[in-house]
């Protein structure tokens, strides 16, 4: 019986035209992804910024696009003017809105970059140049964009807020990566180009040539679209975290996180037969305060104190506002001895702290010790902590009283 003869398959390859309408594709999707996000935020600046990135991308490749198919007719030189600007300046505005997003101002300088840009490739084109020519200055171009934007990756959030924040997350790796990938593209393309510019002359263009320009882009571009959407969306888990946990206005634990906290801490204390001492801590007077001096002058004063018990406090312990001017403090493994020494040492640092309306803020302090093998629930220890406070302020303030013994 002869044998039937194997059928070859069609080896298919991904011409310029196809790949450069993918690249489109994808950029248009980003630019509606881009897009969404600002419309969903709309008072935020950054999302203004990346969401007109992403149209002047999507509106460079496809006029890009258009001119390499033959579209543009006699209106080619202008069409590859306009596509190459608009898509330096997508990467310009995209690292501004990076900027704004890491609360950094950056001018009005950067337009002048999109200016010399567009005024060198208008050069080029005046003068006659090749397609090798014009990929040397859209390759630069676009190498001092992923620059800037990876410098932005690489400093993130700087100053107080950055203690907000955790400062490497996977969004930003991401935007790293994506960059990379991008920045070691367009290397490989302008060295390449030098010694075989064949490779990337239309139509004939390698498949070598089509990825560098068109394949690992489309890669590169949605990643670094979704490292900007991740990192914002980190921003808004971390606030929610922070606002789930932290008092507002203290930045110390709200009552329900310490609680939760505290109860940890407690029940690792029993059940190792350790050492736990429990503070609780109240604003003197704080009523005057508010009703001589305005409730703004009582916030701050309480926003001072929670800065310094936070100071003072958390190495080795947690501190929260319980309510109203009441704070309260765990130290897990501290003694009695060291208990009386951290209530001393907030006595006298609050009394000294320049509050900035011209009178002298002191605290009170109950304090509560569980010694090594005792029992004892949550509840029992703050209400033993609060009958210390009590004395503490009844018997003339500014002072700290330990809990009676049982």
């Amino acid at each position: 019986m002869p044998s039937i003869p194997a059928r070859k398959g069609k080896r298919i390859r991904m011409n310029p035209f196809t790949a450069s309408i993918a690249l489109a594709i994808v950029q248009f999707c980003s630019g509606v992804i881009m897009t969404g996000l600002f419309i969903s935020t709309p008072s935020e600046r950054f999302t203004r910024l990346w969401a007109l990135s992403g149209v002047f991308s999507a509106l460079g490749i496809c006029v890009t696009v258009a001119v390499y198919a033959g579209l543009a007719g006699s209106l080619r030189p202008l069409g590859l003017l306009l596509g190459n600007t608009l898509v330096f300046s997508s990467g310009i505005v995209a690292w501004r809105g990076l900027r704004s997003f890491y609360q950094r101002q950056s001018g009005d300088w950067p337009w002048m970059l999109v200016i010399a840009y567009a005024v060198s490739f208008t050069a080029l084109l005046i003068g006659g140049a090749d397609f090798t020519h014009r990929a040397y200055l859209a390759v630069g171009g676009m190498q001092v964009v992923f620059c800037l934007v990876l410098l932005e990756f690489f400093k993130g959030l700087s100053g107080p807020l950055a203690a907000r924040y955790p400062r490497w997350t996977f969004g930003r790796w991401i935007g790293i990566v994506a960059l990379l990938i991008l920045s070691a593209t367009h290397v490989s393309r302008l060295l390449l180009s030098l010694s075989h510019p064949e490779l990337f002359m239309p139509p004939e263009m390698s498949s070598l040539g089509v990825g560098l320009i068109y394949l690992i882009p489309i890669s590169g571009t949605l990643l670094l679209s979704v490292s900007l959407m991740m990192i914002y969306f980190e921003r808004l888990l971390a606030d929610k975290q922070r606002l789930a946990t932290e008092d507002e206005l203290t930045g110390t634990l709200n009552r329900r996180e310490l609680v939760r906290c505290g109860e940890e801490a407690l029940a690792r204390a029993v059940q190792g037969r350790r050492v736990l001492t429990l503070a609780f801590i109240d604003v003197d007077h704080f009523k005057d305060i508010n009703d001589t001096h305005g409730h703004l002058v009582g916030d701050r004063v309480l926003a001072d104190i929670g800065a310094l018990l936070r100071e003072h406090c958390c190495q080795g312990g947690m501190v929260g506002r319980y309510g109203g001017e009441e704070f309260c403090a765990v130290f897990p493994d501290w003694s009695e001895a060291q208990a009386r020494q951290i209530a001393q040492h907030l006595l006298e640092t609050v009394r000294n702290h320049d509050f900035g309306h011209g009178q002298t803020v002191t605290i009170s302090v109950g304090l509560a010790v569980l010694s090594p093998g005792q029992s004892s629930s949550w509840d029992a220890l703050v209400h033993e902590a609060d009958l210390a406070l009590y004395r503490a302020k009844s018997e003339g303030r500014n002072a700290f009283r330990m809990a009676l013994a049982a």
